[in-house]
């Protein structure tokens, strides 16, 4: 494989355009790589656009977290461009055959953590439950 990375991140985009569309929504795939947005989730009422993101876990498997933003290679270095809710209306991400969609928001996050198990004395908590696909997809 040329760059791991980027493998993996077309697998997840496959895994989660086809969860939408077994859901019943159509998908459409801008034609060329330039958008902010991986594909547009069609509810039947809106246009969505969806941003794709690998997730990973962290150490003893009570969060996953992913990233808000792409990266760029520059001549001055590796350049990081939030993604807002201006480009972006979800991004979407899939975990042991769970997928989830998380709001973008108006200023962008380089990280959001998603929480399956609660932890002591943590003030805001992102509980994975509430992002979960049908969970979201019951609003649309």
């Amino acid at each position: 494989m040329k760059n791991d990375t980027q493998y993996k991140g077309k697998i997840t985009e496959q895994k989660c355009m086809l969860k939408c569309i077994e859901n019943g929504y159509f998908v459409s795939k801008p034609l060329f790589d330039d958008a902010r947005y991986d594909f547009i989730l069609d509810t039947g009422k809106d246009l969505l656009r969806i941003q794709v993101k690998t997730s990973s876990w962290n150490e003893d498997h009570t969060a996953f977290h992913f990233n808000g933003y792409s990266q760029h290679c520059t001549s001055n270095g590796n350049k990081r461009m939030k993604y807002t809710n201006k480009e972006v209306d979800y991004f979407m991400t899939e975990k042991d055959g769970k997928f989830y969609l998380y709001p973008a928001d108006e200023n962008g996050f380089i990280s959001r953590c998603l929480r399956v198990v609660a932890v002591q004395n943590q003030k805001q908590i992102n509980f994975a439950e509430d992002y979960e696909f049908e969970r979201i997809c019951r609003n649309f």
